[in-house]
């Protein structure tokens, strides 16, 4: 009896230690798994470089006002100087004897007349001067090509775009401007050669010899000129 008791108190302490085994396994929770958090990424360092401001606007030089086309030679430009050193006929023509420093040019003006060079004295040019009509007024253009205006040119940091800048007057314009040579003109006057105009009795003879002599329509007769 005892021995029954005994074994069935064992098998029942049994049965209950394996069922409280098993229960402990199945509801022994899972252990717990640490999750890290992502970590992000950082963002990448841009280098930009530094922009320089931007440059302000240039300062132009002002504008030129209407008609100021001309262009006057620089102030340390002599202006050149023409003279007559004599005055003379040869075969019955006029001349004059005119004397111009080295280096000058010179243009006739006045249509009628010529001049030609003479050679050097006093270390001058001299040049010989004539025409056709005695007692008369002519011009010489004299001029210094040594001494000229600067072309007027395009100076991009001085004007606006299509305009030129003027270096004499300082200003920019939209004409063309040429360099103007230093030049003067001059008048120089013919003599009269001896000839007996008054022995010339017909209008026609005196037209003839009409270098020296005119014919008077009042008083029908030839004269020298004066």
């Amino acid at each position: 009896m005892n021995k029954i008791l005994k074994s069935t108190i064992f098998t029942s302490l049994l049965l209950i230690g394996v069922t409280t085994a098993c229960n402990l396994s199945v509801s022994q929770p899972e252990p717990t798994q640490t999750v890290n958090p992502t970590e992000t990424a950082k963002p990448t360092a841009t280098f930009t470089p530094a922009v320089p401001p931007a440059s302000p606007t240039p300062e132009f030089a002002p504008f030129c006002e209407a008609g100021s086309a001309s262009v006057l030679p620089p102030s340390q430009c002599q202006v050149p100087v023409a003279e007559e050193s004599s005055i003379f006929c040869k075969d019955k023509n006029p001349y004059n004897l005119i004397l111009l420093d080295r280096g000058l040019t010179y243009e006739v003006l006045t249509k009628g007349f010529r001049c030609t060079d003479a050679g050097i004295k006093n270390d001058k040019q001299m040049i010989a001067c004539t025409g056709q009509i005695m007692a008369s007024t002519y011009e010489i253009n004299v001029c210094d090509p040594a001494c000229v205006v600067p072309t007027v040119q395009a100076a991009v940091t001085k004007c606006p775009q299509d305009y030129h800048y003027n270096d004499v007057q300082g200003c920019c314009t939209q004409e063309i401007q040429q360099a103007s040579q230093n030049c003067a003109v001059q008048k120089f006057r013919t003599t009269v050669c001896v000839m007996n105009c008054s022995g010339i009795i017909r209008k026609s003879n005196c037209l003839k010899n009409s270098s020296a002599c005119v014919w008077n329509d009042e008083q029908k007769v030839c004269e020298l000129r004066k």
